[in-house]
């Protein structure tokens, strides 16, 4: 669209406008891609100056007017120093084509080329390019139209049988596609129609209508969730986008060029957002899957119950040394049990109560870190469904934003369980997250619990009310979570030493995550989670 012929026709009649007689105070390039070049109305002049910018950025390639610039101080690059100073004599298509000429007082002139594949811009004289603002080697000296595609007329004769879209290619291609979108819409047509003499006619007709129409343009941007689309005439078929008018090209221009970043900075910010929530689901699949393996296991725990039974029916025939006993099972099946050959058949039977006593035991526990999990996935696939609906792009910075501030959250780095209302429990994940939850993150009156005889995390019971008495049921649950986070985990009945924070002293060289504790109780706890984790 913005390489369209009539857009660029337009744009150099409002540069011949407002650049005749002008002056070039400079010309650098600090972006790639994109090329500026200071004018004034009179030389050396700063009070009455603006800025000319040109891109040959792919899908961007567009001259505008900006009143308002900066020049950088450093990384910038010089170019065409041979026309600063010279005065800006008119402005006017190149060979009637998708080119710009500013033809100027010296002889030199410069052509901005608008063609996607070609885009760049040369310094002429004599028509031959003397300078260039991408690969000079390359075009110095060739004449520019040995360079540019030669322009392609309409075809006077066409083939009979031809589809509308036949006719669309030969004839009306400088039209681009929203103009002659429009007319087909107008004629109620389709490009795989055979165009008969009627049709012809009609489309000719049509586009003769459209041709007068931006003879005498006006400046439109037609909006909507899915595309936004310059016009430099009021298109039917986008009655029902949201539309825009503007005073000029150039307004036209640089507005489209805002809303079109805005949505493309939207989409970016809406596809990393996507990739972060999807990467998140994936995260807790894996570990629903672990949990539910886990679980298999731990419910075939009776099979260990009965192979203790057989062991203990049959010690008579069992040896210590042995590693294994065969017998036959009610269907005929020959069935083998390992066993410890360093133990005794009762050891060896009771090697297998205690394995089901434990799988037995940490079933009510995956059980309700499933459920959990469960509830995280439903949360994360109702954030994705609502960050793939969000189109505005102001919620998506804010969404960023608060990604932004969550990764740079030191206490991000904790397991957080939110008990009611007043009590949160955080948990270090690490050594080093220990430390930094215990000496910078709990508060004097917070509850520090760690488990008794085991290595564990460092977990703190966040007591925002100094003179809030904490329960005893708020206790026994964060004991159970710093169990959970243990060693002891799939112990059925863990010690877990608690005291004031202010009683946890970490001493002079004591290694990362290590500290004494004071004034400590003991609960005992069987280890688990809350069902509803913050």
């Amino acid at each position: 669209m913005l390489n369209n012929y009539f857009t660029i026709k337009e744009t150099a009649g409002f540069l011949n406008k407002e650049l005749s007689g002008k002056i070039i105070e400079d010309c650098y390039t600090q972006e790639k891609n994109k090329l500026l070049f200071e004018i004034s109305s009179v030389s050396n002049s700063e009070s009455d100056s603006f800025m000319l910018e040109f891109s040959i950025e792919k899908d961007y390639n567009y001259l505008i007017i900006k009143n308002q610039y900066s020049k950088a101080k450093r990384n910038f690059a010089s170019l065409f120093e041979e026309i600063v100073g010279s005065k800006i004599s008119e402005v006017k298509l190149f060979n009637n084509d998708r080119a710009v000429c500013f033809e100027l007082e010296n002889n030199v002139n410069i052509v901005f080329i608008m063609y996607s594949s070609k885009a760049n811009c040369f310094l002429m004289k004599y028509d031959l390019v003397i300078n260039a603002f991408k690969n000079k080697e390359e075009y110095s000296g060739k004449n520019l139209n040995d360079i540019l595609p030669a322009p392609k007329s309409p075809a006077n004769e066409i083939p009979d049988n031809s589809k509308v879209s036949d006719i669309l290619k030969m004839r009306y291609k400088r039209f681009g596609n929203l103009y002659t979108s429009e007319i087909l819409n107008r004629l109620n047509l389709t490009k795989d129609m055979i165009a008969d003499e009627i049709i012809r006619d009609n489309i000719e007709n049509e586009f003769d209508k459209i041709y007068k129409q931006l003879e005498t343009p006006g400046y439109y941007i037609y909006r909507d969730e899915d595309s936004v689309r310059l016009s430099l005439i009021e298109i039917e078929h986008l009655n029902n986008s949201e539309k825009s008018e503007f005073k000029n090209i150039n307004e036209l221009i640089i507005e489209f060029l805002k809303v079109k970043f805005r949505t493309e900075k939207t989409e970016d910010l809406k596809d990393r957002n996507i990739a972060v929530v999807e990467k998140k689901i994936a995260d807790i699949v894996k570990k629903l899957m672990g949990i539910e393996i886990q679980l298999s296991h731990c419910e075939d725990s009776e099979s260990l119950k009965r192979t203790g039974d057989i062991i203990l029916q049959n010690i008579y025939l069992i040896k210590k040394g042995n590693t294994e006993f065969k017998y036959t099972n009610e269907n005929s099946d020959e069935i083998i049990i390992k066993l410890k050959k360093d133990l005794s058949p009762a050891e060896n039977a009771g090697y297998y109560f205690d394995k089901y006593k434990k799988q037995k035991n940490s079933i009510d526990t995956l059980k309700a870190k499933l459920k959990s999990l469960q509830s995280d996935k439903a949360a994360a696939e109702a954030e994705l469904q609502r960050v793939k609906n969000m189109t505005e792009y102001k919620s998506l910075i804010k969404e960023e934003k608060k990604t932004e501030d969550a990764k740079n959250d030191e206490t991000s780095r904790f397991r957080k369980f939110v008990l009611n209302e007043k009590f949160e429990v955080w948990v270090g994940k690490d050594s080093a997250s220990n430390d930094t939850l215990t000496t910078k993150y709990a508060a004097q009156n917070d509850l520090w619990f760690h488990v008794r005889g085991a290595s564990g995390s460092h977990t703190v019971l966040k007591v925002n009310n100094k003179k809030e008495e904490v329960g005893k049921e708020f206790i026994l649950k964060a004991a159970a979570i710093a169990a959970y986070y243990s060693k002891a985990r799939n112990a059925s009945n863990v010690p877990v030493a608690y005291c004031e924070k202010k009683y946890v002293k970490k001493k002079k060289g004591f290694k990362q995550g290590s500290v004494v504790m004071e004034r400590e109780k003991v609960v005992f706890v069987k280890p688990m989670l809350p069902e509803s984790p913050g």
